[in-house]
Parts: structure tokens; C-alpha cells; sequence
């Protein structure tokens, strides 16, 4: 399978998820633990690229986009989502408190006592999923 990684990243990685330090692995593989911490560093950097590009792929594709204005109480806008995924007749994946929670996650800069400080995009996509734009 194609991916961003490299064979040593994916096997570093997996190397670590099984609890390896970076020294036991710069053993097993013959290299120094700087080495090791780069190639994982790396890895992760690859990794984050593209789940921001798959992000930025929805928000393109995504038949909904909602403009949060500033001063908007958090709790009103799974309404707000609900009534437009409604209009285009999409089954929101969420909840009104899952939703809430996502936003709070997501666009938490953007959040200040239950009020929206700032302007945010809110995406929904065909399959009901919400992303969140800063």
C-alpha cells in the first residue's frame, strides 16, 4: 500500500507502540537514537500532513459550510448545523452534546464563556461527519 511513511518510519512507529524506547530500537536497527528520534519525528510530521490534507479535501467536497459568527452562544449552534444539514438532507453523525463537544475541541480559540469570539467555518459532508475550520 502506498503511504507517506517510509518502511524504517513504520517500523519505528511500530517498534514504539509495542513499548520500545528509542535507544532499544537504534539497537535492533543499528543506528543511534538521535537517528531514531528523527525518523520518528518525521514520521509524525508526515502523519499530521496528511490528515490535513484529507481535512482540507472534506472541507472542499463538503456540500454544507456554515459561517459561525462572533457572539453566537455555543449551545445554539447545534441548531444551526442540524437545521442545514436538515435542508440538504444530511444525517449529522453527532449528537446536540457530541456536536457541542467537538466544537469546544476544535474551535476552542474561537470560544470564550459560551460565546464565540471569533468567526469559524463548520463543514458537513455527505456521509454526516463534521469538520471544523479555524
Amino acid at each position: 500500500m502506498e503511504s507517506f511513511l517510509t518502511e524504517t518510519q513504520i517500523k519505528v512507529l511500530k517498534l514504539r507502540k509495542k513499548g520500545l524506547t528509542q535507544e532499544e530500537i537504534a539497537k535492533l536497527l543499528g543506528t543511534s537514537r538521535a537517528n531514531i528520534s528523527m525518523i520518528e519525528k518525521r514520521a509524525k510530521e508526515n502523519i499530521k500532513k496528511a490528515y490535513n490534507t484529507i481535512k482540507i479535501y472534506n472541507m472542499i467536497i463538503a456540500p454544507v459550510s456554515i459561517e459561525i459568527d462572533e457572539g453566537i452562544d455555543v449551545l445554539e449552534i447545534p441548531k444551526i448545523v442540524f437545521k442545514k444539514a436538515d435542508e440538504e438532507n444530511i444525517k449529522v453523525k453527532y449528537n446536540t452534546l457530541e456536536l457541542i463537544d467537538l466544537i469546544k475541541e476544535k474551535a476552542s480559540d474561537f470560544i470564550e464563556n459560551r460565546i464565540t469570539i471569533k468567526k469559524f467555518k463548520i463543514y458537513i459532508l455527505e456521509n454526516g461527519d463534521v469538520e471544523i475550520s479555524r
